[in-house]
């Protein structure tokens, strides 16, 4: 084998190493994303959950207590669709991607608790 030969393939072999160093650096970079989705929904489902159940304050409270890099709001508004029902929207917002919203319409006394 020739010093060209050699060379040549030492070449090869890195640029080989450095596409599936890639292929880990992607599937790290998605298992990340997943994390932050997932811990997203959960607690947008938790302030909901508790909302549902008719406790805002307790809904707001499970808003506050998790990641605090993670923007959120609640907003519960009586829905003009019927009277006696509460239409409460949480919002979760990850560091790095789109707001994830939930909606869910609840019968009163769902508006009783919140804090301004």
């Amino acid at each position: 084998m020739t010093l060209l030969e050699g060379v040549v393939a030492l070449v090869v072999l890195g640029l080989s190493a450095m596409g599936f160093l890639d292929v880990f650096r992607s599937g790290a970079s998605t298992a990340a994303h997943a994390r932050d989705v997932s811990r997203t929904v959960a607690i947008a489902e938790s302030a909901m959950e508790s909302a549902a159940l008719g406790d805002l304050a307790l809904a707001q409270d499970a808003l506050g207590a998790q990641d605090p890099v993670i923007s959120r709001r609640i907003v519960a508004r009586a829905w003009a669709g019927a009277p006696g029902v509460t239409e409460v929207v949480v919002v979760v917002t990850p560091r790095e991607g789109a707001p994830f919203e939930l909606r869910r319409l609840v019968r009163e006394p769902a508006t009783s608790g919140v804090r301004p």
